[in-house]
């Protein structure tokens, strides 16, 4: 009998190997880019010292160029980027750069250090002057998500000259009030169910002042927590995720140990330490510039509490800029590009074609 088991789970991981590899190859023809002056194109450039990782693609190589900043810090989701940004492929030549000390940048070289929001600072404009150069461009569109975001803001405000316009996709405002004020919200929402527990993770959170003295788990378990009750109905999956990836023509064995890597909280803010400790504690968007001088436009998941849509809309209310939109995507979370990657490409075009 356990020949014959064992026999059929053979049988059954092969066929599963087999539909793996026949959808990756579906893809990957799909996806490829064929257009005479278009480009595909995977490759290491030499950033901060250092073989940085780059996916470029596009349609056509003359179009404007979008960077696109990862979150995290240090979370990279370029595998997926053939699932949220086909759409945008024809009119933009879109650059995602995986940062210094994660995903495929991370494997790539022995010295991972330096990790702080100064080094990124000058590797992203190390990257920029590269693409512009490469490119034939004066500027280049910044698009970011999450941390993305932190990173995005500090640029603009230190190179608002090389900058065409700003997307921020969860945007942070004050990561940790967002923490609190979202499990606060779902304690109104609980029906007093999980109240008491919630009510001591806020106290404890508020307490803190400093990555070192941060109770990663009790974080952890807070906001799954809040998510119980406060998750959209359309955010994608983590089981739909995980099949997207795997049939992604562009996932690999490093970005599976990666994810791996990134998905244990403890794991992460230990190798990111000092940039978790910038978002967490010391970023304020609401602290920096209230004036821009290019377009900028956040897009919004309806159901993010991660960073509360809520807090980005009263900062949105207070900033002037050339021109400015807030885009809410109904019933998506903190992904809206993975959640509703139709509209969230429709709504990133149109922005840019306004402005």
């Amino acid at each position: 009998m356990a020949k014959i088991i064992f026999l059929v789970l053979c049988i059954a991981i092969i066929l599963i190997l087999i539909v793996v590899t026949a959808l990756r190859l579906i893809n990957a023809n799909k996806n490829r880019i064929l257009q005479p002056n278009g480009i595909q194109e995977n490759t290491y450039v030499e950033i901060g010292g250092m073989k940085q990782y780059l996916q470029i693609r596009g349609e056509d190589k003359d179009n404007p160029v979008i960077l696109w900043l990862h979150g995290g810090p240090g979370f990279p989701l370029t595998y997926l980027s053939c699932y949220y940004q086909k759409d945008l492929e024809a009119d933009y030549t879109i650059v995602c750069w995986e940062q210094r000390g994660c995903g495929r940048t991370y494997y790539q070289n022995n010295n991972n250090e330096e990790l702080t929001i100064d080094r990124l600072i000058a590797d992203m404009d190390e990257l920029v002057n590269y693409l512009c150069e490469r490119f034939n461009k004066d500027k280049v569109i910044i698009m970011g998500q999450s941390w993305g975001t932190v990173l995005g803001m500090e640029y603009l405000n230190e190179h608002p000259e090389k900058v065409v316009s700003y997307i921020g996709i969860g945007q942070v405002t004050d990561f940790k009030r967002g923490k609190i004020y979202a499990a606060q919200t779902a304690i109104q929402r609980s029906g007093d169910k999980d109240a008491l527990l919630l009510d001591s993770y806020i106290q404890s959170f508020q307490k803190t002042e400093c990555i070192d003295k941060l109770n990663v788990k009790e974080l952890e378990q807070m906001i799954l927590l809040s998510l119980k009750y406060l998750k959209g109905s359309r955010e994608l999956s983590s089981i739909k995720q995980m099949l997207l990836a795997v049939t992604s023509p562009e996932f690999s064995w490093n970005d599976l140990k990666w994810f791996l890597t990134a998905s244990n909280s403890e794991n992460i803010m230990n190798c990111q330490k000092e940039l978790v400790e910038y978002m967490y504690f010391t970023f304020n968007v609401e602290k920096m510039s209230c004036g821009y001088s290019v377009p900028i436009c956040f897009i919004q998941g309806e159901n993010d509490w991660i960073t509360p849509t809520d807090m980005v809309k009263s900062y949105y209310d207070t900033i002037s800029a050339s021109s400015k939109e807030f885009v809410v995507i109904d019933n998506a979370g903190h992904t809206p590009f993975l959640d509703n990657p139709e509209q969230f490409c429709d709504e990133v075009r149109r922005f840019l074609e306004e402005n």
